[in-house]
């Protein structure tokens, strides 16, 4: 079955950019939110927020990791850079 897609344009009440203030608006009953899961898991468990909108996940958000490619890496940013990359591709 094809996803129904509707884009609806609302009047914005509360413009932010950091999570944390996401969340305390979504507390407040403000609206829905999108903001990682990790910022979330206190109040999902004690149902002051549930979960809307299951069958429709967000599309994943890229990450870089940046660093100087002319100098010699370090054994510790190496193995960090591994890890992050083992990390991220199992959840592909």
């Amino acid at each position: 079955m094809a996803a129904l897609c509707v884009h609806c344009p609302l009047p914005s009440v509360v413009s932010v950019s950091a999570a944390e203030s996401l969340v305390a608006a979504a507390r407040l009953g403000l609206g829905l939110i999108q903001a990682p899961r990790y910022h979330l898991e206190s109040d999902l468990a004690a149902g002051s927020l549930v979960t809307v909108l299951d069958d429709y996940p967000p599309t994943p958000t890229p990450v870089s990791l940046l660093y100087p490619q002319r100098r010699q890496l370090s054994p510790r940013v190496r193995v960090f850079i591994e890890w992050v990359s083992q990390v991220f591709s199992a959840g592909a």
